[in-house]
C-alpha cells in the first residue's frame, strides 16, 4: 500500500492576495475536486476520490480529531479557540450558502487576514477537498489561476479561452484537451445550487455527462457567481482571500464535494459504505488527526500538509493532517463565536442519540456545550439520568445521587465544554435495561430546573 504526502502552500500574492502552490512527494510505504486528484491523475487517472481520515468502506460516523499543537503558547490558543470551534461547526452542521464572501461589513480589520476563513480553507484540504480552480499550483498567474481544475492534455499546456460569455470558470470556457477534475451537478452545471441526492448518479466529472450546450465545468468563483446574478458567493476551497475578508460559511460546492466522497466507494448515496464526518475539538494536544501549529519554518504564509493511503484503486483515505501558519502575519482572531443558541451535548460512548451498552463493556458518558450567543450569561447547568432504578442527577460533586427532586451540577456563566467525562467505569454493575441521561443548561441562574436548551442519549444495557 503506498503511502503519500501531499503539501498545500498558502504564500504571499500581490496586493494582500493569498494563492496556492503545491508539493507532491510519494514515498514507499467529486462536485468540487479531490485532493490528489491533480497529481496522480496521469498515473491512476483523474477519478480520484479522497476520503477523512478512518473510512474503511463500512458506513459508519468518522470522527476527526483536530488539536492545537502543544508548543502553542497560552496566549495563541486562547485566541484560536473561538476561531477553530467555529471552523469546526461549520463543517459539521455542512450548511450551504449564497452571498457567504463579505468584503465589506465584516469584523476583520482591513489591514488583517481572517484567520477563522483561512483555517476554514485548510481544514477542507484536511478531509480531502483540493481547489476547484488551477490556482497557484498551475504555475499560472492571475486571473487565470480561476479556470477550473484540469490536467494538462496531450498537448501539456494549459488551454485557456473564456468563450463568449468572457467568464473565466465558466460553462462557455473552451479548454481543448485539457482534462477536466471538477465533479459538476449533471443536471444544470450549476456549482452554487446543490442536488438533492448527491453521488455519482448526480454528479459526473466526463464532459459528455454536461447539460446541452455546455461546454466545460463551471466552477463556484466570484466571477461566475456575477455572471449567474448571484454576487459575493465563492467556494470556500477557491483559492484566495483579502485582509479585511470573511468567508465563513460553505457554498453548495463545499458541501457537494464532501458529500460525494461520504457516499463511499461505491458513489451510491443509501448505500451500506456511505459515511458521514464529525469534526472534534482536542484542545491542546499534538495526537489529533489534524494538529494546528505556528511554525514559519514550515511555511511562508500557512500549509496544509497531509499523509494518504490507498485502500482501494482510485480511493484514498487520510491518514494525518498537519496545518501550519505564521505567527507574524497579521492575522484577526474572531472572537465572537458562531450564532445560535446554547447547544448542549450527550454522548454514550463516544455516541450521540443512542447506544447499546454491554454489561461487559465500558461505560463512558460525556458532555459538551458550544455556548454560541450566550457565551458567558448566567445559567444553570443539570445533568438527569433516568433508570430502570429511579432518577439520578449529577451534583456539584459530581456523584449521581438518586433524588426525586432536581439536582444541579453547576450555576455559572456558559463556557466552551468539550468531551467533558461524567461517568467513565465498567457498566456490569448497571442493571438490564432503557437508560435516559440528559444535559440542559437554563437560560438563568436561579437554581430552578427550566431546560431551556437540553440534549438527551438513550442507552440501552444487554448482558
Amino acid at each position: 500500500m503506498n503511502i503519500l504526502v501531499w503539501r498545500s502552500l498558502l504564500t504571499w500574492l500581490p496586493k494582500a492576495v493569498i494563492g496556492i502552490t503545491a508539493l507532491t512527494t510519494v514515498t514507499p510505504a467529486y462536485p468540487g475536486v479531490f485532493m490528489l486528484a491533480e497529481k496522480l491523475a496521469d498515473r491512476i487517472g483523474p477519478n480520484v476520490i479522497t476520503h477523512p481520515t478512518g473510512y474503511r468502506g463500512a458506513g459508519r460516523v468518522l470522527f476527526v480529531t483536530v488539536g492545537i499543537a502543544s508548543s502553542t503558547s497560552l496566549n495563541d490558543v486562547r485566541k484560536m479557540w473561538v476561531p477553530v470551534l467555529n471552523a469546526i461547526k461549520t463543517w459539521n452542521d455542512l450548511v450551504p450558502t449564497l452571498g457567504n464572501v463579505h468584503k465589506t461589513g465584516s469584523n476583520v480589520p482591513p489591514d488583517q487576514f481572517d484567520f477563522e476563513s483561512v483555517l476554514l480553507h485548510e481544514l477542507g484540504h484536511c478531509i480531502g477537498l483540493d481547489h476547484p480552480n488551477l490556482a497557484s499550483e498551475s504555475g499560472l498567474q492571475g486571473v487565470q489561476r480561476d479556470y477550473t481544475k484540469t490536467t494538462r492534455g496531450a498537448d501539456g499546456v494549459y488551454n485557456l479561452d473564456p468563450g463568449m460569455d468572457g467568464v473565466i470558470g465558466s460553462h462557455e470556457d473552451l479548454r481543448g484537451d485539457d482534462v477536466n477534475l471538477h465533479w459538476f451537478r449533471r443536471d444544470n452545471n450549476n456549482p452554487f445550487t446543490i442536488a438533492p441526492r448527491v453521488d455519482r448518479t448526480t454528479y459526473g466529472r466526463e464532459l459528455f455527462d454536461l447539460p446541452p450546450g455546455h461546454l466545460f465545468a463551471a466552477n463556484a468563483n466570484l466571477g461566475v457567481a456575477n455572471l449567474l446574478g448571484l454576487g459575493n458567493s465563492e467556494a470556500v476551497m477557491q483559492q484566495g482571500i483579502s485582509t479585511g475578508e470573511a468567508q465563513r460559511t460553505l457554498s453548495p460546492d463545499d458541501v457537494a464535494t464532501l458529500r460525494l466522497a461520504m457516499s463511499g466507494f461505491d458513489g451510491l448515496a443509501g448505500t451500506a459504505d456511505d459515511y458521514t464526518v464529525v469534526l472534534e475539538f482536542a484542545g491542546p494536544t499534538d495526537d489529533a488527526d489534524i494538529v494546528l501549529h505556528f511554525d514559519n519554518e514550515e511555511t511562508t504564509f500557512a500549509a496544509c500538509e497531509i499523509q494518504a493511503v490507498e485502500p482501494r484503486p482510485g480511493h484514498f483515505v487520510i491518514t494525518r493532517g498537519n496545518i501550519f501558519f505564521r505567527d507574524d502575519v497579521a492575522w484577526f482572531f474572531n472572537p465572537e463565536q458562531a450564532g445560535g443558541p446554547p447547544m448542549p451535548e450527550v454522548f454514550a460512548n463516544r455516541l450521540s442519540g443512542s447506544a447499546t451498552v454491554s454489561q461487559r463493556e465500558h461505560l463512558l458518558l460525556e458532555v459538551s456545550l458550544f455556548p454560541n450567543a450566550g457565551l458567558n450569561k448566567p445559567a444553570d447547568y443539570w445533568v438527569r439520568a433516568v433508570t430502570p432504578m429511579g432518577v439520578f442527577w449529577l451534583n456539584e460533586r459530581f456523584e449521581f445521587v438518586r433524588s426525586d427532586q432536581a439536582v444541579r451540577v453547576y450555576g455559572g456563566p456558559l463556557i466552551f465544554i468539550d468531551r467533558l467525562p461524567i461517568l467513565n467505569g465498567s457498566a456490569s454493575g448497571l442493571p438490564l435495561g432503557e437508560y435516559r441521561v440528559t444535559f440542559a443548561v437554563d437560560n438563568n441562574e436561579d437554581g430552578l430546573l427550566d431546560g431551556s436548551f437540553q440534549d438527551s442519549v438513550e442507552i440501552v444495557v444487554v448482558p
